[in-house]
C-alpha cells in the first residue's frame, strides 16, 4: 500500500495518504482545514507515522558489501536486503 506525504497550500498542514494500490489515486484533502488545494512533498525513503525502516537488517542474512542486484546497483539496497 502506497504512502503520500501531502501539504495543504491553505493552512501548510502536512499529511499521508494510504491508497490500496500504486493505481488509486490518493484522495488529498486537508484532514486540518479541508482544502483540496494541496501538493505532494518529496518523501525521505523509511520515513512515516508509522515508524522508519532500517537497510541491512541485522536478522535477515546479507549479501557481502560488494555484491549489488540486478534491479539496482547499490551494495546495500533496503528493498531487496543486498
Amino acid at each position: 500500500m502506497p504512502i503520500y506525504e501531502f501539504e495543504c497550500d491553505k493552512c501548510k498542514k502536512q499529511f499521508e495518504v494510504v491508497t490500496l494500490s500504486l493505481s488509486e489515486k490518493p484522495n488529498a484533502v486537508c484532514p486540518k482545514c479541508k482544502s483540496k488545494k494541496t501538493h505532494k512533498l518529496v518523501s525521505k525513503v523509511g520515513k512515516g507515522k508509522y515508524g522508519s525502516l532500517r537497510s541491512g537488517s541485522s536478522t535477515s542474512a546479507s549479501a557481502p558489501a560488494s555484491s549489488g542486484c540486478s534491479s539496482c546497483s547499490s551494495s546495500n539496497c533496503s528493498s531487496c536486503g543486498h
